[in-house]
């Protein structure tokens, strides 16, 4: 009896804990949302309020309606997207063969390779904003998509190669070797046999990179000066600039910049789990 007392109260405790730590996470995602649908007259008054009084869309109409230089927030999310989208494929494809690579193939310094990959991976990117916008002038790639999506590889490509190498390793090389005894060469092989059975890990590794890329703001502010090529997050801080904040505009384009990563994850949550977790069994 005593043991099932102690057993009860011990679940008890785990459920209050990790309501608490539910209700810290979800709060702030809580008072997001409401606070863009608050006007502002209620956003600045003395008491707050746990809920929209007067719930208006004028927020979001003013995101949507271009003002001065500043573009309407979808074309901005539009121009995260090209990005982000550009970005990812990029990472991806190259971030697939170099894993392979270092799984598959031997060559003199492999690991020593593997090493430095990761080096990249974890070197601050913000360290090398210098040379990287003096080159992009010279080269006469500022102000451009391109230009953005190649300083984007800094972080991609080194993260994509990293988590996809521990997920090849999990794939048996005998099956490669049966499909080339079976008459395919390697090309083959990878597409029709290591591909399909990384799926997962590849998709994890796109959601990751696509995240990275969506979110990012340090690049996309310095080398994007045009306001036709702002992208998302740039808009987002250009609405802290002034001596007042539409907290109502702020929160409202959080939440529309939140949307299409939340949509990304919960499409494909079931491949997070396995692919990231892929490279500590094998």
């Amino acid at each position: 009896m005593a043991r099932t007392s102690q057993s009860w109260g011990l679940r008890t405790l785990k459920i209050g804990f990790m309501s608490l730590v539910g209700l810290s996470v979800a709060f702030p995602v809580y008072w997001m949302v409401i606070t863009s649908f608050k006007p502002n007259s209620e956003i600045y008054q003395r008491n707050p309020t746990f809920y929209p009084q007067a719930p208006t869309l004028d927020a979001y109409v003013a995101l949507m309606t271009p003002h001065g230089t500043r573009a309407p927030f979808v074309a901005t999310m539009g121009n995260s997207l090209i990005a982000a989208v550009g970005s990812t494929l990029v990472s991806v494809i190259i971030g697939i063969f170099a894993a392979y690579a270092l799984t598959r193939l031997r060559f003199r310094g492999r690991e020593a390779f593997s090493g430095l990959i990761f080096g990249c991976y974890v070197f601050p990117g913000i360290l090398m904003f210098i040379p990287i916008y003096l080159m992009f002038q010279w080269l006469g790639i500022l102000d451009t998509f391109f230009g953005l999506i190649i300083s984007y590889q800094i972080f991609g490509i080194p993260f994509a190669t990293w988590m996809l190498r521990s997920y090849f390793a999990t794939i048996p090389a005998s099956l490669e070797d049966s499909a080339r005894i079976d008459g395919c060469n390697r090309l083959q092989s990878i597409i029709y046999v290591t591909l399909p059975l990384a799926a997962p890990g590849i998709a994890a590794a796109t959601i990751f990179t696509f995240t990275a890329a969506w979110n990012e703001f340090l690049f996309a502010q310095v080398l994007l000066q045009k306001p036709q090529y702002q992208t998302a997050q740039v808009a987002l801080y250009s609405l802290l600039n002034g001596d007042s904040v539409a907290w109502n505009q702020l929160m409202g384009g959080s939440v529309l910049v939140s949307l299409p990563v939340i949509v990304l994850f919960f499409a494909a949550q079931r491949y997070i789990g396995s692919g990231l977790t892929a490279g500590a069994v094998k």
